[in-house]
């Protein structure tokens, strides 16, 4: 049974046919069509497969190199926490009203938010009452301490954690942008990464916890570090998830590991690829996520994910399979969508929100996807382009 949980959980958000073979999403793309607008099925089809994704506050206690803090500026990261009860209200309402399944926290860092850091735990509170929904949180696992974990454990689907190395001269490295954290301050943080991964991993949950790490070509691609991460996931039958390096600047191409050269790697230390796993990176095609097995004391499953931002087959894909963004505008009060994640358009909630208004919501999530049927992004070469956090 457990064997079974951990399969389909790492099955969960990689798109396959019906006779189960991977498939190039933009094939699928209305966009192809030259379709520029949605129906009501149209979108009652994607409330049902996409996840709504919260980030609670743009600030972090980390900063990794590549942070994209999904697709706002870094000056994002001094602004307000997001406010809990918009969030559960705007949630409350799809959910209501929607066949939306899944809803993600995230951040910047969730746990630093006021709702965690201080025990309120009205989003846990609020987790409880919809038990046929898929809650997920992401987090970088410095602040996932035992009471955390005994509060989540039981009421959330996926727990994914970002640790990009288990070497701690490497994770600091990744973590830690122009050294701007001492370094002691930065091994106190490690630790508790570790010790927190240790009692998450004695609550027989493993099934829902994803280990997420950024692979950067001669930073943490060695056989090593990679061995390193794999070890530690199948001691705790926990899930590897690799993501592959998205350039901030233009420049940052050459930190990217591509899929066949990466695949051939995981398979010299055991891990198993199914026939039907494209080793390509081709920018006209999108397959955004595929499994793996690896084969240590146990079989761990694992994924591997692309985002490719402003590349023709992702961003014709973008509607139908990126999340649905939502960020607390710069003083907290209010909710926007973010639909392009290089681009820094918004589209405000808080009218919808403040007026109980159903329908104006759905209007303006319906108009989110229709601005990514127009392929905004694409040929976009940097997310953030403010050059004092540029990591060479």
């Amino acid at each position: 049974m457990t064997h079974d949980k951990s399969l389909r959980e790492a099955e969960a958000t990689v798109k396959k046919n019906e006779s189960g073979e991977y498939y190039d999403l933009s094939k699928n793309s209305l966009v192809q069509e030259g379709c520029k607008h949605l129906r009501k099925e149209d979108m009652d089809k994607l409330f049902a497969t996409l996840r709504l994704r919260f980030s609670m506050t743009p600030a972090c206690n980390l900063w990794c190199v590549f942070c994209s803090n999904e697709g706002s500026s870094y000056a994002a990261k001094s602004e307000k926490f997001a406010d809990v009860d918009q969030v559960i209200k705007l949630s409350k309402m799809l959910l209501d009203n929607t066949p939306l399944k899944s809803i993600d926290f995230s951040g910047g860092e969730p746990l630093i938010h006021p709702d965690f850091k201080d025990g309120n735990f009205k989003l846990v509170e609020f987790v409880k009452q919809y038990p046929d929904a898929r809650f997920s949180l992401h987090t970088n696992g410095i602040n996932l301490t035992k009471t955390i974990v005994d509060k989540i454990k039981d009421h959330f689907s996926r727990i994914g954690i970002s640790v990009h190395s288990f070497n701690f001269e490497t994770w600091n490295k990744i973590t830690n942008l122009k050294g701007l954290f001492p370094v002691e301050a930065q091994k106190e943080k490690f630790a508790k990464v570790m010790a927190n991964l240790e009692y998450l991993g004695q609550q027989n949950i493993g099934h829902k916890v994803f280990i997420k790490s950024v692979i950067m070509r001669g930073v943490n691609d060695s056989e090593d570090e990679l061995k390193g991460i794999l070890d530690f996931c199948d001691k705790h039958n926990f899930h590897p998830k690799f993501l592959e390096f998205e350039p901030q600047y233009p420049e940052q191409r050459k930190y990217i590991v591509g899929r066949k050269e990466f695949f051939e790697k995981l398979e010299k230390i055991g891990c198993h690829f199914s026939a039907d796993v494209p080793r390509h990176n081709d920018p006209d095609t999108y397959i955004p996520g595929v499994n793996f097995s690896y084969y240590g004391k146990n079989e761990t499953f694992g994924l591997h994910s692309i985002f490719g931002c402003g590349l023709k087959g992702a961003c014709e894909s973008c509607y139908s399979f990126l999340c649905m963004f939502v960020k607390p505008d710069q003083n907290g009060k209010g909710l926007y969508l973010k639909p392009c994640s290089v681009l820094d358009t918004r589209i405000d909630l808080s009218h919808a929100l403040e007026t109980n208004n159903a329908q104006q919501l759905l209007d303006l999530f319906k108009l989110s996807r229709e601005y990514l049927m127009l392929s905004p992004g694409l040929a976009s070469c940097g997310w953030n382009r403010e050059e004092d956090y540029k990591f060479e």
